[in-house]
Parts: C-alpha cells; structure tokens; sequence
C-alpha cells in the first residue's frame, strides 16, 4: 500500500513537475518573443528616429546656409556655403534612403509620401534660389529667400510630425510589451492554479512560492516608482532626478567659476484654491503653471517639483548675475496672474528662495535648505517677492 501510494506520489510528483517545467518553459518563450519583439520594434524606431533627427538637421543647416549667402558679397565665401548646403543636401538623401530601408507603419508611409511630395515640389525653387545667389546678379533677394525659407518649414513640420509619430510608437510598443507581460504572468498562475487542483501534495509550496512571486513583483514595481524620473502630476522632474542634476550643476559651476542660481518656489495661496474650489481644481492649475512657467524659462532651465506646492528651478550658465533678478520677476508675474480653470477663476502668488551658487563647497542638499531658507525670508517680507542669500 505504502509502496503504491508512493508510486502514486512519485508519478503525481512527475506529472506536476513535467506539467510545472513546460508551462514555465512556454511562458518564458512567450516572454522572450515579446521582449524580442520590442526589442526589433524599438531597435526599427531608433533608427528611423536618427534618420529623420539627420533629415531635420540637415533643412535647418541648408536654410541657414541660404541665408547666410544671401549675406555674403565674396563670391568665394559664397561658394563655401553653396558646398557646405550641397554636403547637407547629400546628408539628407542619405538619411532618407537609409529610412527608406526600414520597416515603416501606415503612418508613417504616408508622412513620408507627403514628404517626398513636398521636397519633390519645392526642390525646384530651392535650386533655382540656390543657383541665384551663385551668379553675379545684385538683386535683392529678400522675397526668393522669405519664398524658401517658408518652403523649408513646411518640409521641418513634416519631419517633426514624423519625430513625433516614432516617439509615439516606441512608447506603445513599450506598452504593449507591459500588457503582454502581464498577459503571460495572468495565464501561467492561472494554469498554476489548475495544476494544484491535482496535487494537492504541493498545494502548500505553490501557494508560498505564488505569495513569495507577488511580493518580488511588489518589490520590484515599488523600487521602479521610487526610481522614477518625473512627477506623476505635472510631468515636471521629481526629487530624485532634481538633485541630481543639482549635483552635476553644482560640480560644473566650481569647476568651470560659471554662474548659477537654486530657486526655491512656494506658493503662498494655494491652500485656499483647493478648500474653495476642491482638489481636482487644484491639480489643475499645479499643472498649468507648471507649463506657463516652463514657458518663461530656457530649455537649459529645469524645472522640478518637490510635492505639494513647492517647485525647485537650477539655473545654470548665466550671463550675469542680474539674469536671475530678471528669471524670478517673470516668475512672480506668471504666479501672480489669474487663471481660468474650468469656471473657477484662481490665482496664487508664489515666495522665491534663491541662493546663488557660488565657489563654496556645498552639497545638493544643502543648497535646496539655502535656497528654503530665503524663501521662508520672502515669506516674512510680505510674500509675492523674493529673497537672495
């Protein structure tokens, strides 16, 4: 008896081990086809994304070249700018037929299409302006050059809707390949499930090893959160990623004795914004004059959240030191302003810490507490101003 109940068990413990080894084995195909699949999918996209990058250069640079030899009265330094826009020319129908060479989506077919339709119709024009300004006449060549300069931004939108498209597609396939994984992870606990209804022998270490899975896949999408980059509300850069760009601005400014500023940004009245008007209101407008002051600042400016309502700016390679005063002035005229918000009308001022960086050795942390305490300074001045240490 013992001996076939031990043969039962063994062949049980077989059959779930086999049943067990080939679903595992299956998922993890499963698994590794999507992965290669994103991979192919991602590895296309990039590509096509350097291609049309180079294409996009490529109608800058030749625009600018035209414009600058319409500046030119040297016939020489004329015929250096007409190489350099040719070499570019060349650089572009590289780029395109290295494009062409790809897999491509419907879209992006027809985005090309429209593309080689535009090029098509204005090279003509384009050439002909180019051969103009080669010859000797002396005309003004103002109404030619605004004619193609106009010709080369249709063709720029067009690219910049195909760089928009490819950055589209890179961040579904990423989101598919999430789904699918998930996909895979839903059937195999399922199909686990239906393997412990016969084997009940291993019920016990199926069920630690599932909760044992959970909670790996728990810790692993909790350290994901924390390592993320950018705050879920506005979009804008959070903390983690914050301080360290604080970290590389602070080296690069005593290193190099180049100018830079921490501003610390807290809004005085926003309190009062959600208890009138509800949270929903509220985020909404963090989220506005996230963008409105993103639309004040340079591109090398970042902009970050801490939470709540408490922003961080670095501004980094400055002019001069007034530049800041100018910075923080728009700041305060962008924060102060009323904004529509659905039906509600709300506003907020905003108290600016800025501590200017200087040759001091001080570590990020420490330059955000500098950059508070002038702002706690702004606050007791009256708010809606700012406070430089």
């Amino acid at each position: 008896m013992q001996d076939a109940r031990a043969h039962i068990y063994f062949v049980g413990f077989a059959l779930i081990f086999l049943v067990f080894a080939g679903s595992s084995f299956y998922s993890y195909n499963r698994f590794a086809e999507s992965r290669i699949h994103l991979d192919q999918i991602t590895r296309n996209n990039d590509a096509q994304l350097s291609n049309v990058l180079t294409m996009r250069v490529a109608v800058r640079e030749r625009a600018i070249l035209l414009w600058q030899m319409t500046l030119k009265e040297d016939f020489f330094a004329r015929d250096e700018l007409f190489e350099q826009f040719y070499h570019y020319g060349s650089e572009y129908q590289k780029a395109r037929a290295s494009f062409l060479q790809l897999n491509t989506t419907a879209n992006e077919s027809k985005l090309f299409s429209s593309l080689d339709q535009e090029t098509s119709n204005r090279a003509p024009v384009l050439r002909h302006f180019a051969d103009l300004l080669m010859s000797d006449d002396p005309s003004d060549h103002t109404e030619h050059l605004d004619q193609v300069l106009t010709d080369q931004t249709v063709v720029a939108d067009i690219l910049d809707q195909l760089i928009s498209l490819q950055q589209q597609q890179n961040n579904q396939a990423r989101e598919n390949s999430i789904r699918e994984t998930e996909n895979i992870l839903t059937d195999l606990i399922q199909f686990m499930i239906l393997v412990l209804i016969f084997g009940a022998l291993f019920a016990g270490f199926v069920i630690l090893s599932t909760v044992k899975q959970s909670r790996l896949l728990e810790k692993v999408n909790s350290v994901l959160e924390k390592q993320a980059c950018h705050d879920s509300l506005t979009g804008l850069p959070n903390r983690a990623f914050l301080l360290q760009q604080l970290n590389l601005l602070l080296a690069n400014t005593q290193r190099h004795n180049k100018l830079g500023a921490v501003m610390f940004i807290d809004l005085d009245d926003f309190k009062p914004i959600n208890d009138e008007h509800g949270h929903q209101v509220g985020d909404q407008y963090l989220q506005l004059i996230s963008v409105k002051m993103k639309e004040s600042l340079r591109d090398t400016d970042i902009l970050a959240r801490l939470g709540g309502d408490e922003f961080i700016l670095l501004l980094s390679d400055l002019a001069s030191a007034s530049q800041v005063l100018t910075v923080a002035d728009k700041l305060l005229s962008t924060l102060s302003a009323e904004y529509q918000i659905g039906e509600a009308k709300v506003h907020a001022s905003a108290s600016i810490g800025i501590y200017q960086l200087t040759q001091d050795k001080v570590s990020a942390e420490q330059a955000i507490i500098l950059a508070d305490k002038a702002m706690y300074q702004a606050k007791k001045a009256g708010k809606n101003q700012y406070f430089i240490i």
